[in-house]
């Protein structure tokens, strides 16, 4: 089998490069494939992430992966008029809200009705992620149009599981057994990373700190009146600031220095998966914007201080309270 994982553009997350870990274990384990390639944005950069933190990956997976550039437009019409041919045994879609209208138009799928309705008709096909809540009526059909053909579908939320249930309708008694509800994707790494942690009684050799996060979804007023309240009843602690999306988080250090100006910066970059998670795993405390933090927070215990809202952070704040 050569299963096919499209759409993993997440390299400049850090809960996206997580996740790749989990996936492709998981995705070994159920299908047994003979070889899996990725379509990212960057396939050097993936390959060198990949193989540097290798220890996380079932070892005989790293002989089966291939590594793919976006398609170009020549590729992409081509595929639209069907004039190419599909190599692929199994496709996995996904990471995100796997349909989202908040994004731009060239961003919200809508290739992929053209590109791959026949495909994805003809494919066994996973989506793995969440479902954005749509009302525009293309988002709202293409969204429709890959929940009732997927062969399997592993959701992020309860959310996400009600609105397949919705989707379905009368179909899902026939269908429930391929949909699953899978609150956290990087369960096993962070359970395994905790328990080095805890058994080898790790401590950090800072001074005590806490870590800020800042994004540009925040309302900016707002938030840096919380930070200074903050800063002001914790001037024992060092604050560290760290960047989930690199290319967008990390612009805003300066901002946060003139509120901070002891603050210093860890490009997580240039450290490994396992010295990033020990420094979640040692903070005091945390202020943070993005979601994708939400979780190894919640799972380390730590005490946080919330910068933004939204429907989304608080349907998965709630899903991982219950669990």
């Amino acid at each position: 089998m050569h299963l096919l994982i499209k759409w993993y553009y997440g390299y400049k997350n850090l809960w996206d490069e997580l996740i790749i870990f989990s996936l492709l274990n998981r995705a070994d384990e159920r299908f047994n494939p003979d070889k899996i390639s990725i379509e990212c944005w960057d396939e050097k950069w993936l390959e060198d992430w990949i193989l540097k933190h290798r220890d996380f990956l079932i070892p005989w997976i790293i002989k089966k992966l291939n590594f793919l550039p976006r398609p170009n437009w020549k590729e992409k019409i081509q595929i639209c008029l069907w004039m190419k041919r599909n190599m692929y045994d199994f496709i996995i879609l996904g990471w995100w809200e796997v349909i989202d209208e908040s994004r731009d138009f060239l961003h919200r799928g809508w290739n992929l009705f053209f590109q791959y309705k026949r495909s994805i008709k003809n494919w066994l096909v996973a989506i793995v992620g969440g479902l954005g809540t749509n009302k525009k009526w293309w988002t709202t059909f293409l969204q429709n149009f890959l929940v009732k053909n997927a062969n399997i579908i592993i959701l992020r939320d309860q959310n996400s599981f009600e609105l397949t249930k919705k989707i379905l309708g009368q179909n899902w008694q026939n269908r429930k057994e391929k949909a699953e509800y899978d609150w956290d994707l990087t369960l096993s790494l962070l359970e395994e990373t905790k328990q080095v942690f805890t058994e080898e009684k790790i401590k950090s050799k800072r001074d005590p700190y806490y870590l800020v996060n800042y994004s540009p979804l925040c309302d900016r007023e707002k938030s840096f009146k919380l930070i200074r309240k903050f800063a002001d009843s914790h001037k024992d602690l060092q604050p560290i600031y760290i960047a989930c999306n690199k290319s967008e988080d990390e612009k805003f250090f300066k901002d946060i220095q003139e509120i901070l100006p002891n603050c210093e910066i860890f490009d997580r970059t240039q450290a490994n998966i396992a010295e990033t998670l020990k420094l979640f795993y040692c903070a005091e405390w945390w202020i943070w914007a993005r979601l994708h933090f939400l979780y190894i927070l919640k799972f380390f215990e730590k005490e946080f201080v919330k910068l933004h809202d939204s429907h989304k952070i608080q349907v998965n704040l709630s899903d991982l309270d219950k669990n």
